[in-house]
């Protein structure tokens, strides 16, 4: 197997994570396309899968399912929300896919020599915490 950007990059935030003893708080796995790094945060007493998806790109990013099945008569007022937190939280993302599921993505720069893992998991759990104590029940009120 040949050695890629996201194996560099991978290796990079791998030997971050090993370094603060957080290694643990991540399942790794590789794709074909990218080497993701999966980990969990309690929201509202629930557990919040999230990734980090590293790939052969300048992009790293975290990625999470925040609410699956979000009902069809609630589509629009979701949007509305979502809207809304663009406008408030210009770099976080959310979607409502296709499938009504609430996902939500940040996005980081890097490459195996200039990305920064510290901020990537600190920028995660700083997002995770503020999902916590507002944008999540703001996501509970319209279902």
């Amino acid at each position: 197997m040949a050695i890629t950007n996201k194996h560099k990059k991978a290796r990079v935030f791998r030997d971050f994570l090993i370094s603060k003893n957080t290694i643990n708080m991540f399942k790794e796995d590789e794709i074909d396309t990218a080497v993701l790094f999966r980990g969990a945060y309690k929201i509202n007493e629930e557990n919040k899968q999230f990734m980090i998806i590293i790939n052969d790109s300048i992009y790293i990013t975290m990625q999470a399912l925040l609410i699956r099945d979000v009902p069809d008569d609630k589509r629009d007022a979701m949007l509305t929300v979502i809207n809304q937190l663009q406008f408030e939280y210009p770099t976080v993302k959310y979607v409502l896919t296709p499938d009504n599921h609430l996902m939500t993505s940040i996005t980081f720069h890097g490459t195996d020599t200039t990305m920064d893992p510290s901020t990537i998991l600190m920028c995660t759990v700083e997002y995770f915490k503020v999902l916590n104590d507002t944008h999540y029940k703001r996501f509970l009120d319209v279902l």
